[in-house]
């Protein structure tokens, strides 16, 4: 029951993610009233989201008392941080075993599913399977392939099998995010983690040159987003911002003048709104707080930045501290959050939130696990 609870989850925020707003409070009031053998202990993962409820709906009552006015779309974006939580809290209710079981089912259904991801490339350009957006797929598929080489769900020539498809996966996406996280997982554990045997960094060696020449050669927006860094100076960056012209030079350059319109226009706010934000959920697609604002700032620093002010920052950046703490050091998992929140709108992303709770929960539980 467990495994079916949980992927209904992954299945909901791949189309519809909006229902989870009612399906994951609902199905953890369930587990954690009526089911005896469920439990709700207050570990350091839940603890952690639980002080980012709370955080949030303390910086919303600031913003509303200092503003005079309740904006009504925070609630909105209240209730997502509450979810999140949660869900969490049903993951710690169920053991690492049916997690563990739900990575395996993810995985084998996304080798299962490459054909479709060669239909959709034909069909329209990027492999996005069931989920709304290419990126959201990379994002879990940058989990499940740290989950297949790290934890090993399968023996080893389904493992080599699986991943080939996983990767042939994240190149038929085209997503540089996606594509950035796996390489940066690859030389960092190439060139850093004690983890691993010669042997294996050797082997992680060949894996991130195949893996960069494969997306430079057939991923021709992989290709133009490294092309376009030669426009990177700061004439053209202060022409293109002063007067807000992003277009034209590719997602990249689009992203830093974007961001940096985005940071400027901030900085001349008032005080009280630099120290504590101008809104929870003032930067999601529909709330934009700035007229030449069309769509997310594809960055969560600059999104935290702005809708939490320098004290929310500095709070977030204590959230990837506790992070790394929880899971002993293990650089590998900040990997997986900082780039896809570097360059997406990860907060708001369902489908990546519940693939990383998943992984969080299953890491938590393996260090934790007392020893046979």
């Amino acid at each position: 029951m467990s495994v079916i609870v949980l992927l209904l989850c992954i299945l909901v925020s791949a189309f519809f993610h909006q229902a989870l707003y009612f399906v994951i409070p609902l199905l953890s009031i369930y587990h954690l009233s009526y089911r005896k053998d469920a439990t709700l202990r207050l570990n350091p993962v839940l603890k952690l989201y639980l002080s980012v409820v709370v955080a949030v709906v303390s910086f919303f009552v600031i913003q509303s008392l200092l503003g005079f006015e309740i904006k009504f779309f925070s609630l909105k974006g209240i209730a997502r941080y509450v979810t999140y939580f949660l869900f969490a809290a049903l993951v710690f209710s169920f053991d690492n075993r049916s997690i563990g079981l739900v990575f395996r089912l993810l995985i084998l259904y996304l080798v299962l599913t490459l054909p479709l991801g060669v239909y959709q490339v034909i069909a329209i350009d990027r492999y996005q399977n069931i989920f709304s957006h290419a990126n959201h797929l990379a994002y879990v598929l940058a989990i499940c392939m740290y989950f297949l080489i790290f934890h090993r769900p399968f023996d080893k020539w389904f493992r080599l099998v699986a991943l080939f498809c996983l990767v042939i996966s994240l190149l038929l996406t085209k997503s540089s995010g996606g594509i950035l996280v796996v390489l940066c997982l690859l030389g960092y554990n190439m060139i850093v983690s004690k983890r691993i045997s010669l042997n294996k960094k050797l082997m992680l060696f060949g894996s991130f040159l195949v893996i960069a020449l494969l997306a430079f050669k057939f991923s021709e927006k992989v290709s133009s987003q490294i092309a376009s860094l030669d426009y990177l100076n700061w004439d053209f960056l202060e022409d293109r911002v002063r007067d807000f012209r992003g277009g034209g030079y590719g997602s990249l350059i689009w992203r830093i003048i974007y961001w940096t319109k985005i940071l400027f226009t901030f900085l001349m706010e008032p005080f009280h709104k630099l120290v504590f934000g101008i809104g929870v959920d003032s930067l999601t697609e529909g709330n934009m707080p700035y007229t030449f604002m069309k769509r997310d700032p594809h960055n969560d620093f600059i999104k935290v930045l702005v809708e939490f002010g320098f004290l929310g920052l500095l709070l977030f950046l204590g959230f990837f501290k506790k992070i790394y703490s929880i899971t002993h050091r293990n650089f590998n998992i900040l990997i997986l959050i900082a780039i896809p929140m570097f360059f997406g709108n990860v907060i708001v992303n369902f489908p990546y939130n519940i693939a990383f709770i998943l992984l969080i929960a299953y890491e938590y539980n393996r260090i934790t696990a007392p020893a046979d």
